[in-house]
C-alpha cells in the first residue's frame, strides 16, 4: 500500500511538472527561442558548466567533511558521484536523489544510511543559512529593484508566521542540543559499562545502536568538526559556483547578455526558490526564473521564458550525462572494491 501512494504521488508531481511546462510552452515563441539557444556563446556556456561541476565537486567535499566526526570520512570523489548520482534521480522525481545519494554512499563508503540522511538534512540547513546570507546581499546591492518583491512576498508572509517560526527554529536547536547531551551521557554510561561487565556492555550498545541513534549522529556532526574553517569555505565556494553558474549562462545568451554580476545573484535567488517546488524536472525553477526575470528586471517576457528554458535544459542535460557516468564510474569502484574484499 505504501508503494502504491509513493507511486501514485510521484505519477501526480510529474503530470503536474509536464502541465506546467506545457502551459509556459503555449506562450512560448519557440522559433525566436531556439535561434538565440543555438547562438549561445560557448566560451562563457563551457565556464559555466565547469563552475557548476565544482560546486558539484565541493559538496561531495563538504559531505566528507561533515561525515568525518561521525566516524564515517567518505572518499571524495566516491562522495562526489554519489552527489551527481543524486541530481540525474531528481531530474524524473521529486527529491528522491538525495536518499538515492544516501544509499550509493552507503554501498561505497559503507556507512549506515541513517547517519547519511542525517547529514544530509544539516547540509540543507546549512545552505538554507548561506542562501539566507545571499538574498539580504541581494537586498542590500538591489534594494530598489527587490524590495517591493521582498516585502510583498517574503516579509508580509513571514511576519504573518513568525510566531510559529520562531517556535520552530527554538524546537529544533533544542533537540539538537537535547541529542547531543543524550549522546554524552550515553557515551558515560557505556564507558562505565565497561569497566563493570563488557560481555553486557556489548549487548546493551548493540540494542542502543538504533536508525534513531545513528541519524542524529548525521544530524550532529556539525558540531563536531574536525576543520569548521574549511566546511565554511566549501559551504560559501559552493554557493559562489552558483552565483557564477548563473552569470555565466546569462552572458551566453544574447536575450541576457548585459546582466551583471549583481544582477546575477538576483537570479540565482530565485532559481533556488524554484528548486523549493517539488517539482521534477526543473518546472519549479523554470516558472520562478521567468517570472522573476519579468517582474524585477523587467525582461520581456518571451525573453524571460527563454532563458528559463535554456537554463533549465543546460541543467538537466548537465545532470543526465554526468550522473550516467559518475553512476558507471561509482558502480565500477563498487566493484572494485569487492574484488579485493574477496580476495582478501
Amino acid at each position: 500500500m505504501k508503494i502504491n501512494k509513493k507511486i501514485i504521488s510521484q505519477t501526480l508531481l510529474i503530470l503536474l511538472a509536464v502541465g506546467v511546462f506545457v502551459l509556459i510552452g503555449l506562450k512560448i515563441d519557440w522559433v525566436a527561442t531556439w535561434k538565440s539557444v543555438k547562438n549561445a556563446h560557448m566560451g562563457w556556456f563551457t565556464a559555466g558548466i565547469v563552475v557548476m561541476l565544482i560546486s558539484h565537486f565541493l559538496r561531495g567535499w563538504r559531505w566528507n567533511l561533515l561525515l568525518k566526526p561521525a566516524g564515517y570520512p567518505l572518499n571524495p570523489l566516491r562522495a562526489f558521484y554519489a552527489v551527481m548520482i543524486g541530481y540525474l534521480i531528481n531530474v524524473a522525481t521529486s527529491r528522491g536523489g538525495e536518499f538515492v545519494r544516501c544509499a550509493m554512499a552507503a554501498k561505497s563508503e559503507k556507512a549506515p544510511v541513517p547517519t547519511l540522511v542525517g547529514s544530509v538534512v544539516t547540509e540543507r540547513i546549512i545552505d538554507l543559512l548561506v542562501m539566507g546570507l545571499l538574498a539580504m546581499l541581494c537586498l542590500l546591492l538591489q534594494f530598489e529593484q527587490f524590495w517591493g518583491f521582498f516585502d510583498q512576498y517574503l516579509l508580509q508572509p513571514a511576519l504573518n508566521y513568525m510566531v510559529p517560526i520562531l517556535i520552530g527554529m527554538a524546537c529544533s536547536v533544542a533537540v539538537l542540543f537535547w541529542l547531543k547531551n543524550k549522546k554524552k551521557q550515553t557515551s558515560s554510561h557505556t564507558n562505565h559499562d565497561k569497566q563493570t561487565s563488557p560481555q553486557i556492555t556489548g549487548q546493551k550498545s548493540n540494542a542502543k545502536e538504533t536508525i534513531f541513534t545513528k541519524f542524529s549522529g548525521g544530524l550532529q556532526s556539525v558540531f563536531q568538526l574536525e576543520n569548521p574553517v574549511a566546511f565554511i569555505l566549501a559551504s560559501l565556494g559552493i554557493w559562489i559556483g552558483y552565483w557564477l553558474n548563473t552569470y555565466f549562462m546569462l552572458k551566453s545568451l544574447d536575450v541576457t547578455v548585459d546582466f551583471t554580476l549583481v544582477n546575477a545573484l538576483g537570479v540565482l535567488i530565485f532559481s533556488t526558490l524554484g528548486v523549493i517546488v517539488p517539482l521534477p524536472g526543473g518546472a519549479g525553477v523554470w516558472g520562478t526564473l521567468a517570472y522573476g526575470l519579468t517582474l524585477i528586471y523587467g525582461l520581456p517576457q518571451d525573453q524571460a521564458n527563454t532563458f528559463g528554458i535554456y537554463s533549465v535544459a543546460v541543467s538537466n542535460l548537465l545532470m543526465i550525462v554526468f550522473g550516467s557516468i559518475s553512476y558507471l564510474l561509482l558502480y565500477l569502484e563498487i566493484q572494485k572494491a569487492s574484488k579485493h574484499e574477496a580476495e582478501g
